[in-house]
């Protein structure tokens, strides 16, 4: 089985698509007449998965969702996970249980679909798709994954923890608005001898679930839920040209918001209207990399074979990743 082969023009070259910004690639992945839902989840062609199964050589393999329960103090007025266990004796008259679980998806470790943000300005979604019509629509939720076959291909992580530690004797605070500029994304890979590939799931360990892991729990809701202010990528437009020339399948980060947070209300290059809006490219957000350092110390090797099982939900918003890097 064969799958289509994509090449891109230059940014500017880029075809120029009414009402959007250059760059947009709208169109590029639409298929006889019918609009596109995937977004850059199509570079994962059976080509592009074949070549990352050779990534696996140890057999080792790290899970990158966090625990549901971890985040103890989500931001931005999101709910609390729960979990209750039910026990099927009186209801059944079976020693047993059920468990029911609450969880709201942008609580923890996530995919945000191409449905999960709109661009401000225009309140457009991925590929033209209207916030009014997304009201009454299931186009470009999480199932199209889910339909595809799920997420498949090579991971790549930069550890940008590791590196401002060898560079620098310590790494910046991830509850402060740290811009991590892409020239030390570059430079960072340099050093890991990491060579980006199209269809690549970029990932970006920035210290943030670390921190997390170790703070108490006044320091979690000081440092989440009352803190407007996290790490992540600087957004501006020469991280915004450099992403587009990668053409990354996906965007993963351990931070909350891949770029740093807040964005700046008056800048053209937010990072969530690029990939999720212009381009079709997922943001994953607050994926566990810990254990997937490590891992990539022990191998001195920062690609791996990833997979990724998003929940089956018709229209669905954002969804856990079930994610495993595979050595």
């Amino acid at each position: 089985m064969t799958g289509p082969t994509y090449v891109f023009k230059s940014f500017d070259e880029a075809k120029k698509i009414p009402g959007t910004p250059q760059g947009c690639l709208w169109g590029v992945y639409d298929k006889d007449g019918v609009k596109d839902q995937v977004g850059s989840i199509n570079l994962l062609t059976p080509e592009v998965v074949k070549e990352a199964s050779k990534e696996i050589q140890s057999g080792q393999h790290v899970q990158l969702d966090w625990p549901l329960h971890s985040l103890s103090h989500p931001g931005f007025g999101r709910k609390l996970f729960s979990h209750k266990i039910l026990s099927l004796k009186e209801s059944l008259g079976a020693y047993g249980f059920d468990d029911e679980i609450h969880i709201n998806t942008q609580s923890g470790s996530q995919w945000d679909s191409l449905r999960h943000h709109a661009s401000a300005e225009t309140q457009m979604f991925y590929n033209g798709l209207t916030f009014d019509e997304s009201l009454t629509s299931q186009r470009n939720g999480t199932h199209n994954w889910c339909e595809r076959g799920g997420i498949v291909g090579r991971g790549l992580l930069v550890d940008m923890v590791r590196f401002y530690e060898k560079r620098d004797g310590s790494s910046p605070n991830p509850i402060t608005r740290h811009e991590i500029p892409i020239k030390d994304v570059i430079e960072a890979m340099n050093e890991q001898g990491s060579v980006p590939r199209q269809g690549d799931m970029l990932m970006i360990r920035t210290g943030f679930i670390r921190w997390h892991n170790q703070a108490s729990d006044q320091e979690r809701k000081e440092g989440t839920f009352d803190n407007s202010q996290l790490i992540g990528l600087e957004a501006c437009e020469e991280t915004v040209r450099w992403l587009y020339d990668q053409h990354f399948a996906a965007l993963i980060a351990d931070t909350v918001a891949v770029e740093a947070w807040p964005p700046r209300r008056d800048s053209p290059w937010k990072i969530h209207d690029w990939a999720l809006v212009w381009w079709g490219t997922p943001l994953g957000e607050m994926w566990d990399l810990e254990g997937l350092s490590q891992e990539c110390e022990k191998h001195q090797r920062w690609t791996f074979f990833v997979t990724s099982a998003p929940l089956h939900i018709k229209g669905g918003v954002g969804s856990p990743p079930g994610s495993i890097a595979i050595f």
